[in-house]
């Protein structure tokens, strides 16, 4: 039987496709570019057509998520008879559901973004998408709550550059913790390590809602982050309450 030649793009996908299953596997340091070019049954040529480097595949597989939650933002932006507060409160939730949806790829780059390799570019990546394509998207949602009265500020481009600037410096500090506690496995301590996750939440939701000049409780930031991190612990710790 003749194996029919893949396409540029079906070699890509199996690429990305094979890397994350060994990623996920093996982990990200231990998976060598020898084992996902024998894996996905490609030469090595194939895979250096595409990638320099593994760092280089890690960049693509997390602006390939990037993409995905601007596409998804995009579309909460545009909803007709919606309000901005509710847009927001989409935001959070529909992009967390996302992370849990893709919590492997997640979960892998944020281990060699934040707590392995420290990948310089990759954080570049992240940091230069948030203030070029979210901020201006947040700032839509802002601008209308500033008109429908709700949000109360007279800075609305500061107000969402500050607001995806936060998110992304509390990601990293979270990261930080977390990463940690799940790859050792010991439930006692990411229990205590939730519980300063939860505290750091709290206070990026009370600021967040200073900032836009609303009224406490109006997000659900600490809602959606205790649920989602509840099931990242159970994907570690089935028995965890």
């Amino acid at each position: 039987m003749v194996r029919r030649k893949m396409s540029p793009e079906e070699r890509k996908n199996q690429i990305i496709k094979t890397a994350l299953e060994l990623f996920k596997d093996k982990g990200y340091e231990d998976t060598p570019v020898s084992s996902i070019i024998e894996e996905a049954g490609i030469s090595k040529g194939g895979f250096y057509h595409h990638y320099n480097s593994k760092e280089e595949l890690l960049e693509d597989i997390a602006a390939l998520f990037v993409d995905q939650v601007l596409g998804l933002i995009r579309k909460i932006v545009e909803r007709e008879g919606v309000s901005a507060l509710e847009k927001l409160n989409s935001h959070i939730r529909e992009v967390n559901a996302l992370k849990k949806e893709k919590s492997s790829e997640v979960f892998i780059y944020l281990a060699e973004l934040y707590a392995g390799g420290k990948n310089l570019q990759l954080e570049r990546l992240i940091f230069d998408c948030g203030r070029e394509k979210l901020a201006p998207l947040i700032k839509e949602i802002i601008e209308q709550g500033w008109r429908e009265g709700d949000f109360n500020t007279d800075y609305p481009e500061e107000a969402a550059e500050i607001y995806v600037r936060l998110f992304l410096i509390h990601q990293r500090e979270i990261s930080e913790l977390m990463v940690p506690a799940l790859e050792t496995g010991d439930k006692g301590n990411f229990q205590e390590i939730m519980n300063r996750v939860m505290r750091k939440y709290s206070f990026l939701q009370k600021v967040l809602e200073d900032v836009l000049g609303l009224p406490g409780g109006s997000l659900v930031l600490e809602e959606v982050a205790r649920d989602t991190i509840t099931y990242l612990a159970r994907q570690v710790f089935p028995d965890m309450e």
